[in-house]
């Protein structure tokens, strides 16, 4: 049976002791790990983490972006990306995270107004190979993102995400899917997810609109039968439920989300898991 997590960006986009104060709260909810949101790896103090996760018998994920200046897609940026991506790395392992998910390949937003050249894309392959030795060597697992449109110009659909996954050709480099993104660019989100097999390693579950989990109008019942279908339910990999905090700027500035999405982060985290436990049962 999969494993629930819940990214902490529904309170924070900080790993900090108000944020580690969470902890117990979101253990007792049924949780089995968390998704700590390393946007600034220098700020995080992973012994602290790593600690409080330990203390209330939390597991733990890691998600990142890259930032400004820092793209795979540039031959003259892709070596600041790629040292960037390592930095999260380290600071992911001495979390306890043996996953990093995320769209790591270019800065999210940065939009040139034109579809992906060869030139990048040959770029992204050669950056995700070495990235992808830097997390081997860690013993860790780099699950890419595919964005929607409006966030990124190069990586929107399953089938191009498959293309890459492919031309890179890493076992340390898998598919990470997140149900809100898929919901602006796939046709029918089962044969999507079917289409992505063995190659996907991790699964974010939000809402079309980023609100709780089943009150809106994903096809939540067909998104977990293909997610049995190819067997990602059966082992030990994560479902974890995202969503976004308004009342943080720089979070409600890189998602546009500038409403109340959710009454709150806590019941967005209570209903999302009774949703989905009830769904799979």
């Amino acid at each position: 049976m999969a494993r629930f997590g819940i990214n902490l960006m529904a309170w924070s986009g900080r790993i900090g002791p108000a944020e580690l104060a969470l902890l117990p709260r979101i253990a007792e909810l049924g949780y089995a790990g968390v998704e700590l949101p390393i946007l600034s790896p220098d700020s995080v103090d992973p012994d602290a983490a790593r600690a409080a996760l330990q203390e209330v018998g939390l597991e733990c994920t890691a998600s990142s972006a890259l930032p400004p200046g820092a793209s795979l897609l540039d031959p003259d940026e892709r070596e600041r990306g790629i040292a960037w991506i390592d930095r999260v790395l380290a600071a992911a392992e001495r979390c306890g995270a043996r996953l990093l998910c995320g769209p790591l390949f270019h800065p999210v937003g940065a939009l040139p107004g034109r579809p992906p050249s060869d030139a990048e894309w040959e770029s992204c392959i050669h950056g995700l190979r070495a990235a992808g030795a830097r997390a081997a060597d860690r013993g860790m697992i780099l699950a890419i993102e595919p964005l929607n449109r409006f966030e990124t110009h190069f990586l929107n659909t399953i089938a191009d995400a498959m293309r890459l996954l492919d031309a890179v050709d890493h076992p340390a480099v898998g598919l990470h899917l997140d149900t809100f993104h898929m919901n602006v660019e796939e046709k029918v989100l089962a044969e999507a997810i079917k289409r992505a097999g063995s190659r996907l390693v991790h699964v974010h579950f939000s809402e079309n609109d980023r609100g709780i989990v089943g009150s809106g109008h994903v096809d939540w019942a067909s998104v977990v039968g293909a997610l049995r279908a190819i067997g990602y339910l059966d082992g030990d990999r994560w479902i974890t439920f995202e969503t976004f905090s308004s009342s943080v700027p720089e979070i409600a500035a890189a998602t546009a989300i500038w409403r109340p999405i959710v009454p709150d982060a806590w019941t967005f985290a209570r209903a999302s898991l009774d949703f989905v436990r009830k769904l799979l049962k």
